[in-house]
């Protein structure tokens, strides 16, 4: 069986583990909370979250990497769409979300989420980066109702965890969730919060926050 080594209150450990519930795969959560030591680093040697171990015991790390390997190795419900230039589309809506916003608004996090004072400099660049990223989402994404077309695929996961974080560090730092500008965003929330592996994760992200805040606050120490 699969096991997804990481925390629920990742959102890139939810990307994979939204992936994997939507497959069909079984698979077994492995909790392990940042820092990352050197038992876990021995399995990930970047020591980032989260990392995918497979059935003969080959660990992947790089959240992409395991998505793309859920897609190779597990090819009955795909999330990917066949058509090789629709698959390409794809994963460019992927890299638009993941550069262009959530690593981006990721240097908001300290101030909107923890209450560590990110200077104005800072600031500035993200918002230049993240007008570039909204810009660019709204001329690909099509939500008819998801957002490369009319069926689900990878990027639906990233936008249905990554962005309510975005808009929440936004409306923090600048007073307003700069993903609004997004036609179609709003429903698009609304179609993935009925699904019943979103709804999952969503649960179990929330009854984790209080056990990574307390592993947090111990491994600060």
């Amino acid at each position: 069986m699969l096991k997804l080594h990481g925390f629920a209150s990742s959102n890139y450990h939810n990307v994979v583990k939204l992936a994997l519930i939507e497959k069909g795969i079984p698979f077994e959560e492995v909790v392990v909370y940042p820092p990352a030591d050197d038992a876990y680093r021995a399995k990930n040697p970047t020591g980032k979250f989260p990392c995918l171990e497979a059935d003969d015991g080959t660990m992947l790390g790089e959240t992409k990497v395991m998505l793309n390997y859920l897609e190779d190795a597990y090819p009955e419900v795909p999330l990917l769409p066949a058509d090789p230039l629709e698959r390409a589309r794809v994963r460019e809506l992927m890299e638009i979300v993941d550069l262009y916003l959530e690593l981006a608004a990721r240097r908001l996090y300290p101030e909107a989420l923890f209450q560590t004072k990110v200077s104005d400099e800072v600031k500035q660049t993200v918002r230049g980066v993240l007008d570039q990223g909204v810009a660019a989402f709204r001329e690909k994404a099509r939500f008819e109702p998801y957002v490369a077309g009319r069926a689900l695929t990878l990027a639906d996961l990233g936008v249905a965890m990554h962005f309510p974080l975005i808009s929440s560090a936004t409306k923090a730092i600048y007073g307003e969730d700069l993903l609004e500008a997004i036609p179609g965003l709003s429903r698009h929330r609304e179609v993935m919060n009925e699904r019943a592996s979103v709804k999952r994760v969503k649960a179990d992200r929330r009854a984790d926050l209080p056990k990574f805040a307390q592993a947090s606050s111990v491994g600060a120490g």
